[in-house]
């Protein structure tokens, strides 16, 4: 999955469960918010004043270490 500024948080969790900890680990409770169903990666970040590139990123990185058959 190619993650980009217009990828929904709901996709990206959707995807790749275990990025719920990394969301967490930034102090983002995308767990229990309303607004993943329809948020952008880059809205996210911006509501958490964050960098979308930057955060893109990190969590490519993040999920570049998860199984392979997780990459999907």
């Amino acid at each position: 999955m190619l993650i980009t500024k217009q990828t929904t948080i709901n996709e990206i969790i959707s995807a790749y469960p275990e990025t719920m900890r990394f969301f967490s680990d930034l102090q983002m409770g995308c767990g229990s918010c309303f607004a993943v169903k329809f948020d952008t990666l880059e809205n996210g970040a911006l509501m958490h004043g964050m960098d979308a590139d930057t955060l893109i990123e990190q969590l490519n990185r993040f999920v570049a270490f998860l199984p392979i058959q997780r990459r999907g």
